[in-house]
């Protein structure tokens, strides 16, 4: 990778690895409260404040895809990447102030502790079929959104090391989540999740303040993009009609809101919520630090284009036609190392490996809570015992090794992948389902299963067969397989009667 001037690397390592460690500590001290009950393991005992629940939140659902993925489609498609501030904030929003305080309320008294139990119970389920279907539903997005974190790490690693190989990168992307994250649970995500999103923010706000100060600001971008190839300047692209309606509700665009409702990693920490009140506070914390992530992500990758239109060294391979799709993505590791001290050069690699471990613990606590609570436990071993929290940190360990062999081989678009497959299946399978269980007392059992099987399988479908694509018009997955959930969904509830559980569900063994 072309290198304008010496980067000393050894000191972007010990910045880095310094930071590494103290996320690690972290992890493993949060093991000790992790040993108490499921409840704990899983929820962290719903203890979570505000402050916790909102930023671990956030940076769970905002991954590598925003410090790598989101930096990369700024590169590329110019200004209207900040179509992506509304695209996500709505989400956002929906999500605190409609969603988080009624689901917390409702798992409370159902005693879930995840979203398969949630499901479960809400139906007094006897035949768990939509349990199952849950589960295999989360472990199929999980796999591959993991993967895709993990990919990125790979970049990475091989853009601050030079030319370290892409896959010792996701090897050590994997081995630091697996450490921290199969010892404490619940717990470790949301305590190192909390540091991850101040880490973050902090990148993409100062970063980016930093390059339009010493560059000449929105006016050496819009010099130096006004002359690169395809329009870059063009806030709103030159579609009308069917095609412009396909742009905003297209996964770069509002599209993106809708699978806000269903991201287990997310939803879950509604659940963990102390209070009720505590989701108030929560999305104001929340949508005040993704204004500030999405805007420094979109600048990043603006300023990153326009040095490398005005000639610096460091960026010429970004615009490779062979590469641009996949390199770009790199703008904001590659801008640090050749902007920045090399201190703070590993800091940003450490925010960027920040975005990808609080998104991916995340995801691995949910894949564990899956196969062993809401698999071995509820339906095999009544009782709560060694073999069960066994198996809690055996599904942790498989899934990130299986993430690993699905990328090690292949470097993928971080962005595409993450939104098109693991973002996608959640949020068509899930929001639907979520959505009208806490705000409409018709939806019934028959109704959730329906609605739940087709937002997945059309989300798969859709992508798989014909890649997003009707008459050359892009029609996001998300999008479709969410609409066609949803009337699925409300259709058959009409037509069947519901079965809504009315009490609280028994409690396990050693839940408080």
């Amino acid at each position: 990778m072309p290198d304008e001037s010496p980067v000393n690397t050894t000191v972007v390592a010990v910045s880095f690895a310094l930071y590494t460690a103290a996320i690690i500590a972290i992890g493993l001290y949060s093991a000790k409260f992790a040993r108490r009950s499921d409840e704990d393991y899983f929820l962290a005992g719903r203890s979570l404040g505000a402050w916790i629940a909102a930023l671990s939140a956030s940076a769970s659902s905002e991954s590598g895809w925003v410090t790598l993925g989101l930096v990369g489609w700024a590169f590329t498609s110019g200004v209207s990447a900040y179509w992506i501030i509304p695209g996500c904030i709505l989400g956002f929003l929906f999500n605190w102030f409609v969603l988080a305080g009624r689901l917390r309320d409702r798992s409370l008294e159902l005693n879930a502790l995840t979203l398969p139990d949630f499901f479960a119970f809400s139906f007094k389920e006897r035949v768990p079929v939509l349990r199952t279907l849950s589960v295999l539903v989360i472990l199929v997005a999980m796999l591959l959104y993991v993967a895709a974190q993990l990919a990125a790490a790979g970049k990475a690693f091989s853009a601050s090391f030079g030319g370290m190989d892409y896959r010792y990168g996701v090897l050590i992307g994997v081995g630091v989540v697996l450490l921290y994250t199969v010892l404490g649970g619940f717990r470790a995500v949301c305590w190192t999740d909390f540091l991850q999103a101040l880490l973050m923010v902090g990148t993409l706000v100062v970063f980016p303040i930093y390059l339009l100060a010493t560059k000449g600001g929105y006016g050496f971008i819009a010099e130096q993009l006004g002359g690169a190839e395809g329009d870059l300047l063009r806030f709103t692209p030159d579609k009308v009609g069917v095609a412009f309606l396909g742009f905003l509700l297209g996964s770069t665009a509002l599209g993106i809101n809708f699978g806000y409702p269903g991201q287990p990693h997310v939803l879950i920490r509604f659940m963990a919520l102390k209070t009720r009140r505590e989701a108030l506070l929560g999305g104001v914390i929340s949508a005040v630090w993704a204004v500030c992530v999405y805007w420094g992500a979109v600048t990043v990758g603006l300023m990153a284009r326009a040095m490398t239109q005005a000639g610096a060294g460091w960026g010429q391979l970004m615009l490779a036609p062979e590469t641009k799709g996949t390199y770009g993505e790199l703008g904001l590791v590659l801008s640090a190392m050749h902007m920045l001290p090399e201190v703070l050069a590993g800091l940003i690699l450490a925010a960027v490996l920040a975005a990808i471990c609080s998104t991916a613990d995340s995801q691995l606590v949910v894949a564990a809570s899956a196969a062993a609570n809401d698999l071995y436990a509820r339906l095999f071993s009544k009782t709560r015992s060694g073999a069960h929290m066994l198996v809690n940190r055996l599904v942790v360990l498989a899934v990130g090794l299986g993430a690993t062999a699905l990328v090690i081989d292949q470097s993928v678009n971080v962005y595409q992948y993450v939104l098109t497959y693991g973002w996608a299946i959640l949020g068509a399978s899930f929001g639907p389902q979520v959505i009208l269980l806490l705000l409409w007392r018709r939806a019934s059992y028959a109704g959730c299963v329906a609605g739940m099987f087709t937002g997945f399988v059309v989300a798969l479908a859709w992508k798989y067969f014909w890649n997003n694509q009707f008459h050359g018009v892009e029609v996001y997955n998300l999008t479709l397989g969410f609409v066609a959930a949803l009337i699925v969904n409300v259709v058959v509830s009409l037509l069947s009667p519901s079965t809504r559980a009315g009490q609280t569900a028994p409690r396990l063994p050693g839940t408080r």
